[in-house]
């Protein structure tokens, strides 16, 4: 069994939080226990990964609508161990390892009733404003969103079960990734990362990572992508859509073959959120292929209609995960078909917790490196 942390950790004391007070101000908190609720688990959180959104939050205090108006527990990565159990909780157990999937919707609307709880307007988002996040010694959560893990998957890997299922949800439940397809990716961090791992495992023919790092693209080319592109900047007096426009003949020609051959790409996904990257996109597709909006940017940015017009172009948003994403990143992970554990480039103790937020702030650890995803490592409660 797997069920160490991925660094050697002091056992945990009391329900130590690592609490956001306000912008620039974290604290460690020993924060009472509230009973279990009929359905709900309670869990050692054992490893967390740090996700951009939980840094912005530290940083600004809002993203959109969600503002931090009460001190908030960051977090929302995590895996852990169950140390009990509510009312009425038959299929998990006091001792089963879990990958904590960190959005429980109501499970009674319209919407969580036809499987699309990811939208649901009640949903509890751990580290979302006003719920806490997993930063901490335990977590509460309904048992169905405790996801049992194999016992041969490390709790760090149990960990990047959220972001591999965000990429899940991107290339299959939106993208409806298929066998023999060329994908482009946009944007070479993690979650970009993740998309292109699944459009491999899913049988892609091709998967082309683009980013303008190239210590990111370089990863990329080991980790998922069949080959990658670096966009050049716009020419003096050249609009953002013509440098789109351009990147994306350049593109096309460098990869060639049937991409060539369709002028475009199959599947286009889009990590970044970047006015930029979204108009390379439109025009890096092929006739009626689609594109997948999955990261998140400004509001509003410029998109080519015209293009998206007459291209019969699908154009499609994916909001985290849903129904069976999470058993479908598990069981790719479980069976050897993706490394989740090769995109982690920093480990810090829980102690060391504001260490890993600068470091994810900046970008890079102390060591020099670009972080491409940064785990925190908490202790064992006590009897475990």
């Amino acid at each position: 069994m797997s069920g160490e942390n991925s660094l050697p950790t002091p056992a945990a004391q009391g329900n130590v939080s690592f609490v956001l007070k306000k912008v620039h101000e974290t604290v460690f908190e020993d924060r009472p226990l509230a009973p279990l609720r009929p359905g709900e688990v309670r869990v050692n959180v054992r490893q967390t990964g740090l996700c951009g959104s939980d840094c912005h939050y530290r940083e600004h205090g809002r993203i959109g609508d969600f503002v931090l108006t009460a001190p908030m527990v960051l977090g929302h990565e995590s895996a852990g161990v169950i140390t009990e159990v509510g009312p009425g909780v038959e299929n998990r157990a006091v001792g089963d390892r879990v990958a904590l999937e960190p959005g429980v919707p109501c499970l009674s609307c319209p919407l969580c009733l036809r499987g699309d709880y990811n939208h649901c307007v009640k949903l509890v988002f751990a580290a979302t404003p006003p719920y806490d996040g997993t930063l901490a010694t335990y977590y509460t959560l309904n048992a169905a969103f405790a996801h049992k893990i194999p016992d041969h998957m490390s709790m760090e890997a149990a960990s990047l079960m959220e972001p591999l299922s965000v990429g899940v949800h991107a290339a299959v439940s939106r993208g409806q990734v298929r066998a023999m397809q060329n994908v482009l990716v946009m944007g070479a961090g993690p979650i970009g990362l993740m998309i292109g791992a699944v459009a491999r495992a899913f049988g892609a023919r091709r998967v082309v990572l683009c980013d303008l790092v190239d210590e990111k693209l370089q990863f990329a080319e080991s980790f998922c992508a069949t080959s990658t592109f670096k966009p050049s900047a716009p020419q003096p007096g050249e609009s953002d859509a013509d440098c789109a426009a351009r990147n994306a003949r350049a593109l096309v020609a460098q990869v060639g073959g049937d991409v060539a051959q369709n002028d475009g790409f199959d599947l286009v996904l889009d990590a970044t959120g970047a006015q930029s990257c979204i108009l390379l996109a439109a025009w890096a597709a092929r006739c009626r292929g689609r594109i997948v909006l999955v990261g998140m940017g400004r509001a509003d940015v410029l998109v080519s209609v015209t293009r998206v017009i007459v291209r019969e172009l699908e154009v499609t948003g994916s909001f985290r995960y849903g129904s069976g994403d999470y058993d479908i990143s598990i069981a790719l992970t479980a069976a050897g078909q993706i490394d989740v554990t090769r995109l982690v480039t920093h480990r810090y103790l829980f102690a060391d917790a504001e260490k890993a937020f600068d470091a994810v702030t900046r970008g890079r650890g102390d060591d020099g490196r670009t972080c491409i995803k940064v785990q925190i490592c908490q202790g064992a409660a006590p009897g475990l």
